[in-house]
């Protein structure tokens, strides 16, 4: 049971032909019917999505799926479509003898979802975040999350990378972004996954090239949880749709240059030839106060680790030259002089991260 391809066959119908063919309603609802089914698949039934049994289907579709009436009607209308045409894609075996089982089964999901939408509107009202009850949910996903199925096989990463990884994202969210799961927006996303969780000190290259992955999973977990609505789960989502190329490229540098690829990529993103030395500078010294504020804003959170680094090397040099002063000169025979050879201190330490 290959759970971890799931999503790159889910990414792979997106952009196929088979995808094409599906009318707009049915396209711009597909992601998210291929998301519920294959979670429930794998959830309750543990099948991954090229090995469906008939009676694994009947029962998502009759009791499992659309039970509390929360979807929208063109969503399910466009489901049995979306799902015979992603099992046609995937040449899975019995597949005719699936789409059977789901032109016998529609009426009975339609009729399920009709009956929980006209129920009286009793659901979990809109969660009326706090400080202190942000902390206690922050501190209950840390420890939840990475035991769900969803999480469970991300391929390079064990259950104390989710949990330090989890915790400083949503410490970030907070913190830095100032913002609880009801009101995420696009770009404190990006800003706190793309940049500001590679910057930090003591993360390790193979967690940022996991961070795409792991969070994939988790907007898909708070979904599920009803603690992402519809709205933030799309945003969410979208926020990691192009971002492995640069995650990948950034745990390839040391920290000291991730930060300056990502200036570069800010520069770029202005519409500067960064590949032009001259004008990346030109357009740099003239732009000193965004410069300023994109570095402060992504570097913000670590601003303490830094300053201790900083003031650990000031230390270092001037016990250094105190030494050198207090060294007697050796004797040296006249000769030819040579210039004096400077040396370059580099911070070559790097601390061990701490597990939260």
């Amino acid at each position: 049971m290959e759970y971890q391809q799931n999503q790159a066959h889910v990414q792979a119908f997106l952009v196929d032909a088979a995808f094409d063919r599906l009318s707009k309603n049915q396209q711009e609802h597909a992601q998210r019917i291929l998301q519920q089914v294959n979670q429930l698949m794998a959830d309750r039934h543990q099948l991954d999505d090229c090995h469906w049994t008939g009676a694994a289907l009947a029962a998502v579709l009759d009791h499992e799926l659309y039970q509390d009436g929360q979807a929208p009607y063109r969503q399910v209308i466009s489901t049995i479509p979306v799902l015979k045409a992603y099992q046609k894609f995937l040449k899975v075996e019995h597949v005719k003898e699936l789409a059977q089982v789901m032109d016998e089964h529609r009426k009975t999901m339609q009729a399920n979802w009709k009956a929980a939408a006209d129920q009286p509107a009793t659901g979990k009202a809109p969660r009326e975040w706090t400080p202190e009850n942000y902390l206690a949910w922050q501190k209950t996903m840390v420890a939840v999350a990475p035991k769900a199925a969803l999480l469970k096989n991300i391929e390079g990463l064990d259950e104390t990378d989710e949990q330090y990884l989890i915790d400083e994202f949503l410490t970030l969210m907070n913190q830095e972004a100032h913002q609880w799961p009801d009101g995420w927006t696009f770009e404190a996303l990006q800003q706190v996954l793309g940049m500001t969780m590679p910057l930090d000190p003591h993360i390790k290259p193979y967690q940022i090239i996991k961070i795409v992955a792991l969070f994939d999973a988790f907007f898909d977990y708070l979904h599920q949880q009803g603690d992402l609505n519809d709205d933030q789960y799309a945003i969410a989502k979208r926020t990691l749709l192009h971002m492995q190329p640069a995650q990948e490229a950034l745990a390839s540098l040391d920290r000291k240059d991730r930060l300056t690829q990502l200036v570069l990529s800010l520069a770029q993103a202005e519409g500067v030839d960064i590949n032009d030395r001259e004008t990346a500078q030109k357009w740099m010294v003239t732009h000193r106060t965004l410069l300023t504020s994109f570095v402060g804003t992504i570097m913000h959170p670590w601003r303490d680790y830094d300053a201790r680094e900083q003031n650990n090397e000031m230390v270092k040099r001037v016990a250094e030259k105190r030494t050198a002063s207090q060294t007697p000169a050796a004797k040296t025979v006249k000769g030819k002089k040579h210039p004096p050879v400077g040396i370059s201190f580099r911070n070559r330490r790097q601390k061990s991260r701490r597990k939260h």
